[in-house]
């Protein structure tokens, strides 16, 4: 979707791959690039050092660098709301401005808000503002995405950085999850009712610096009493964490993860409609502003800057890169992982309930030091089979024996997954799309 699209417009799947063709061959599913040094080998090889990025230069792919960004990352009007989002004076636009920078599931942005009451400046003086936030059914992905748990989550994100900024400004805030039923607002957020907690100013300090981690995780482990206060600051709303550290357990979950990953980009269905949400080139980026980039994988600078100036990969090749970074890396180097247990995962509040923990978590992460990264393809798999959108079900059935072996009652209760560790390498911003496209 553009980010000039109007709100509620939906766009599909295949007129999204549509444009994208357009712009960069990274569209084209299964045609490889041709003859040459190519990003498909940048990312198997990894860094090509300093000799081999003078040789891509040398090549003339000057043009091609700046057409993908490799002179602009993390910069432009799609990050602008990164640094400028704490210089907004209104209250309840302030707290929207936070809302949108919430972890979401492959960035999708799956929000619009909606304003009612006073305004005020830093003391919530004013009046109490009343934050409706709505789901956009534009922004949606059906497919990998089945039953909306991801899609709802994301939504408790944003509620969870709105409640945390207004702290930053002495507003306390009250949270309803679906208070007009299910055709109303996923949540109202009201701003400026009572004190602020303080836990909440603290982690307010943090919220621009949160990115996912996609990057390796050194070999320090993460202690138990850390854990235990990470649950503390995160845990509430009947939403607890299940903490998988144990080394056997850990090995589990990521063989679990990894065979899920396989399983996702051998469907078709699924393979296409996550990589309709990949912003290949710089023009993709700055009219979408949405999305995930080549810049946000936790590659090493000099790997990022090559593969960014070289012929993009095909989705097939794109899927051997995740399911590669999936094996190496995200999962050969988690210290712990978090599942997120709610009593019934198909509940609506639960899910809204769910993401406003699993965004306490990530802030409490960034807090302490910590990467995170959520990691969902064993339950989006068993969603899509569950409801008939993707997938095999003998495949499922392998995988949702095995999430259970880990997680206890875990198709029913595991909400969300997410790996854990101490980064090697900060994680990177992801674009942003503008209040002017939220607000409603």
């Amino acid at each position: 979707m553009s980010a000039a699209q109007p709100q509620g417009s939906a766009r599909p799947s295949a007129e999204v791959a549509a444009e994208q063709a357009a712009g960069s061959t990274a569209a084209s599913p299964d045609v490889p690039s041709r003859g040459g040094l190519t990003r498909r080998t940048v990312l198997r090889r990894g860094a090509l050092g300093l000799g081999g990025l003078v040789a891509v230069a040398a090549a003339g792919t000057g043009v091609r660098g700046a057409l993908n960004g490799a002179f602009q990352v993390g910069s432009g009007a799609p990050y602008d709301l990164w640094s400028g989002w704490s210089d907004v004076d209104d209250l309840g636009r302030y707290a929207v401005a936070a809302g949108v920078l919430a972890a979401n599931p492959h960035n999708t942005q799956p929000w619009t808000f909606a304003l009612t009451g006073g305004t005020s400046g830093t003391s919530g003086a004013g009046g109490q503002v009343v934050v409706d936030v709505h789901e956009d059914p534009a922004r949606t992905m059906p497919v990998n995405d089945a039953t909306g748990r991801e899609h709802l989550a994301g939504i408790g994100c944003a509620v969870t950085n709105m409640v945390v900024a207004a702290a930053a400004r002495g507003a306390g805030a009250t949270v309803a999850y679906l208070p007009d039923g299910p055709q109303g607002p996923a949540a109202r957020v009201t701003l400026g009712a009572g004190a602020p907690h303080e836990d909440d100013v603290a982690l307010a300090r943090v919220l621009a610096d949160r990115h996912t981690t996609r990057g390796a995780f050194s070999a320090e482990p993460v202690g138990a009493p850390t854990l235990r206060r990470l649950a503390e600051q995160a845990e509430r709303d009947g939403v607890r964490i299940q903490w998988v550290v144990e080394t056997d357990e850990r090995t589990a979950m990521g063989d679990l993860v990894v065979d899920a990953t396989v399983a996702v980009v051998a469907d078709e269905a699924m393979s296409q409609e996550a990589f309709s949400w990949f912003r290949s080139t710089r023009a993709q980026l700055d009219a979408h502003r949405d999305g995930l980039t080549l810049d946000c994988q936790g590659l090493d600078p000099v790997t990022a800057f090559a593969a960014a100036v070289l012929p993009a990969s095909s989705r097939r090749q794109g899927d051997e890169f995740w399911v590669k970074r999936t094996r190496d890396v995200h999962t050969a180097t988690a210290a712990a992982y978090a599942v997120l247990v709610v009593d019934d995962v198909a509940v609506p509040a639960q899910q809204l309930a769910g993401g406003v923990v699993l965004q306490r978590l990530l802030l409490a992460c960034t807090a302490a030091g910590l990467g995170a990264q959520p990691m969902n393809q064993v339950t989006e798999y068993l969603d899509a089979v569950a409801l008939g959108t993707a997938g095999d079900a003998r495949t499922a059935a392998d995988l949702g024996r095995r999430w259970e072996q880990i997680v206890p009652d875990g198709t029913r209760r595991g909400l969300l997954l997410v790996r854990i560790g101490h980064p090697t390498r900060t994680g990177a911003r992801s674009p942003r799309r503008p209040l002017a496209h939220v607000l409603v």
